[in-house]
Order: structure tokens, then C-alpha cells, then sequence
């Protein structure tokens, strides 16, 4: 794998949405951002270059369906990034973006990680999980 940044391709659906939809906010039909997913990661297979697929993923028949495209163009190996962020956090750094999501969309996503995490038997190659904690708690 090449490590410079032109040998990667990001496919973020906050970008596809702005793109398609004039705002990352709007989520709009989801066959149409999909069908662009899709095609982003045929441009980077054609290109032989790496993907970095930035979504959430909450639940597990989204990140079925991804890893399946993923596989199905012969990216490998697939690593999945998991942040476990305790939901009061995530609450907290909602309130200073400048883009907010409604509080109960965040409540509900943290509920269905926290229910169905991420596992290496859905397909992933390598799964990475990074616990997130409150800076009081780091250790120097």
C-alpha cells in the first residue's frame, strides 16, 4: 500500500450529500448517494488507489452493505475504525459545530453502536477501536 495522499480517495457521504443535495445536512434519496459511492470506488479501483470510506456506519447492515461493494472491487485489506466515545461527549462536541445534528439522531446512533458494535466477523480484515475519553482521564 502507498502511503501518500494521492493514493487514496476519500468518499465522504457528507460530501457526496453537499454535492448532490447543496447541503452536507440534507440526506436526501439515499439511491443517489449510494450509486455515487459506488462510482467513486470504481474510479480508485480503475486507478489502483485506496479508499477511505468516512461515514458512521451505526448500524450493521450499512457497514455489511460497504464492506460488500469494498470486496467486490477487490480493496483489501479492509480496516474498520471504531470510536467508542462515551455519549455525553458526543453531546458535548455537537454543541460547537457549526453544523449541528438533532440530539436525538446522536442518542440514537450511540443506542445501536453501544447495542451492535463493529466486528471483525462482518468482513473486516482488521478492526481498530479507539476509546475516546474525557481529558481528565488521560494519562501523561
Amino acid at each position: 500500500m502507498r502511503s501518500h495522499p494521492e493514493s487514496f480517495v476519500h468518499v465522504s457521504l457528507d460530501e457526496i450529500r453537499g454535492q448532490l443535495f447543496g447541503d452536507p445536512a440534507i440526506q436526501g434519496e439515499w439511491s443517489a448517494i449510494w450509486q455515487r459511492v459506488k462510482s467513486q470506488c470504481s474510479h480508485a479501483s480503475s486507478q489502483r488507489k485506496n479508499v477511505i470510506y468516512d461515514a458512521t456506519n451505526y448500524k450493521k447492515k450499512y457497514r455489511l452493505e460497504v464492506i460488500e461493494l469494498l470486496r467486490n472491487y477487490e480493496f483489501k485489506p479492509i480496516t474498520g475504525i471504531y470510536l467508542q466515545v462515551p455519549l455525553w461527549i458526543c453531546l458535548s462536541r455537537n454543541q460547537t459545530r457549526d453544523r449541528q445534528v438533532p440530539e436525538d439522531v446522536i442518542i440514537e446512533m450511540h443506542r445501536c453502536l453501544t447495542l451492535n458494535p463493529p466486528r471483525l466477523d462482518e468482513g473486516f480484515d482488521r478492526l481498530l477501536v479507539q476509546e475516546d475519553k474525557p481529558e481528565s482521564e488521560w494519562i501523561d
